[in-house]
This record gives C-alpha cells, sequence and structure tokens, in this order.
C-alpha cells in the first residue's frame, strides 16, 4: 500500500460514514455533471474519500430510515467553509455495471440507499453507465484537514491534490480479510442471479 496519497473521489459524507463502519463495502457512481467525458470513469484504484455536504440535510428520503442519525452525525461534523477533512481510504476491489434497480435493492441490507434513491440514480441520464464500485475502506489515524483549492469545487467526482496526504497507519474497516472477501462474492452473486450484472472488471 502507497505511503500517501494525491486523488480524492468526492462521496456524502454519510456515505463514507457506512464504509468506516463497515455497513457498506460499495459506492454508486455515474458521472458529474462537469467529466470530461460525461460519464465517471475510474481514475484510480486508490483514493481517497472526500465527504461532501451540499443538499445533504435535504436528502432523507435517499437514506434508510435507520441510517438518519449518521446523516444528522455528519452534518454537525462539517468542515468550516475552504476546508477538507479526509478520514477514509479506498482500495478498489471490483467495478460492476448495472442497468437495472432490482439488484440494488435487493442488496438493501448491504448499503444504506432508500429505493427512491436507487430508481432515482439509474432514471437520471439513463442513457449512462451506473457502477458498483466495491472498495475496502480504511480509516486514517488521525483526521487530515487541508484547505481547499478553488480547483477542487465543482461537480467533479474526482480532484487532484496540489499535496499528497499520508495513509501511513490506516486500518481496515473490515479487519478480517476473508470476512471481505465473502461480502464480495456474496454481492456479486447477487448481481449474476438477478440476471443484471452487465460488465466487472
Amino acid at each position: 500500500m502507497s505511503k500517501s496519497c494525491s486523488i480524492a473521489l468526492k462521496e456524502w459524507a454519510v456515505v463514507q460514514h457506512a464504509l468506516l463502519e463497515g455497513k457498506q463495502i460499495f459506492l454508486l457512481r455515474k458521472g458529474g455533471l462537469i467529466e470530461e467525458t460525461g460519464q465517471f470513469e475510474l481514475r484510480s484504484n486508490q483514493f481517497l474519500t472526500q465527504p461532501t455536504y451540499i443538499h445533504e440535510t435535504e436528502r432523507g428520503g435517499d437514506i434508510q430510515p435507520q441510517y438518519l442519525d449518521w446523516l444528522r452525525e455528519e452534518e454537525a461534523r462539517k468542515t468550516p467553509n475552504g476546508q477538507i477533512r479526509f478520514e477514509a481510504y479506498c482500495d478498489v476491489a471490483e467495478t460492476i455495471e448495472v442497468k437495472h434497480p432490482d439488484a440494488l435493492i435487493q442488496l438493501s441490507s448491504e448499503h444504506i440507499w432508500s429505493e427512491s434513491f436507487i430508481n432515482m440514480r439509474l432514471d437520471w441520464e439513463p442513457y449512462k453507465p451506473l457502477f458498483v464500485v466495491i472498495v475496502r475502506a480504511y480509516k486514517l489515524p488521525e483526521p487530515i484537514t487541508i484547505d481547499a483549492h478553488p480547483d477542487y469545487f465543482g461537480c467533479k467526482s474526482w480532484i487532484d491534490l496540489h499535496e499528497a496526504v499520508s495513509v501511513e497507519g490506516v486500518v481496515p474497516a473490515i479487519q478480517d480479510e476473508n470476512h471481505f472477501i465473502e461480502r464480495v462474492e456474496s454481492i456479486k452473486r447477487l448481481l449474476r442471479s438477478t440476471g443484471v450484472l452487465v460488465h466487472e472488471e
């Protein structure tokens, strides 16, 4: 594993929370509004997550009710404007494309999103593929807060950090590697069984 990382993927703070709790081991991506290619591309297999908060308090309907406390906790911990706090580092295990909500809805015990959110993500710009990005999340030994440069802002998935962030001493959210592998295989089996798994890398 690298000692530092200079690329970050933007993700809801509450989803980062779920990753670090070991509740969730995958992300859903379609692409930011100003991505160069118009759709999501996996630029790196290892990345920090940059927690985002825009409209997050309005997203109660996008989160399963039992996880709304996490949403409120993250809003209360939000960094001041102009700063970013890094707490999570991810290593990609699998990338899977899906085109129908049924499998993701059946995987509801493996994620925090609501059924309405899953449907919305697939319905939004339906010509764009939706990717399940399975990751092993790691917690930084201590949160690292940096000043945000202007080019970090905007509706885009990735940011290139001006200075690398140390990831030495990170601890896996799911410490038992065999348990993590079992969960990955379980997710893949369900996606295959529903017949909606289109592509995996």
